[in-house]
């Protein structure tokens, strides 16, 4: 079986480092803005609670930028591009998408004829938690404890807490759907669960690359592992 390297070992492990993380955080996180679920957890307090979701967010941001100094970042740059680069063709693939998810396999690849390395649906997914990874950071700051009160408190007077303590709780919720969905494909879907493996050894079947990304034509530097 003829296997093509379609991310480095910097990428997949920037993608664990975030995904992982991120999950801790949202994982601590949902205790604080959702008290009925403190039930499920034994011995819950939401002090402790706010503590380790604080560590979460700080481990959070250290971690992924760790990776980011150390590692790869002209193969991150490469794939940043790649996937910030919206064309004609990733918006006819959008409207198409919920007919793609239950297509069979000749009408889906009918649909993927002008993808590249990366679908509109992945180039959106990455757009989008770029945007609510920055709000959720902006918004949990300001939500920080600092001396006697929060910091938005300090900053923009007693009035706003409740604005961002709102912002942040559905910015919370808005990311819920996209993160299953993300994970649905990634593991359960037939036609993207083959994409997994790419994130795991960084390696994806030649086949089904010609056949869901016919136009990603992989040059050296995608059979690096550096």
């Amino acid at each position: 079986m003829s296997r093509l390297v379609r991310f480095s070992v910097t990428e997949r492990v920037l993608h664990w480092t975030f995904a992982l993380s991120y999950l801790a955080v949202l994982g601590s996180g949902l205790p604080l803005m959702f008290e009925g679920l403190r039930g499920l957890i034994r011995d819950y307090h939401p002090v402790i609670g706010l503590r380790l979701h604080v560590a979460c967010g700080v481990l959070w941001m250290v971690a992924t930028l760790t990776v980011v100094a150390l590692g790869n970042r002209a193969r991150l740059g490469v794939t940043l591009r790649e996937l910030t680069c919206l064309a004609r063709a990733d918006a006819a693939w959008l409207r198409r998408f919920p007919r793609w998810l239950v297509a069979g396999r000749a009408e889906r690849a009918r649909i993927d004829a002008a993808v590249g390395r990366f679908n509109a649906g992945q180039k959106l997914n990455l757009l989008f938690t770029l945007a609510t990874s920055g709000l959720l950071l902006m918004s949990g700051f300001a939500l920080m404890p600092v001396g006697n009160g929060l910091m938005a408190a300090h900053l923009t007077g007693p009035a706003t807490v409740g604005v961002w303590r709102e912002a942040h709780r559905w910015l919370t919720v808005l990311v819920l759907a996209p993160i299953a969905g993300h994970v649905y494909l990634a593991a359960l879907h037939p036609a993207t669960r083959p994409a997994l493996g790419g994130m795991l050894d960084g390696g994806v079947d030649a086949a089904w690359a010609a056949a869901h990304h016919p136009r990603w034509r992989p040059e050296q530097r995608d059979n690096e592992a550096a």
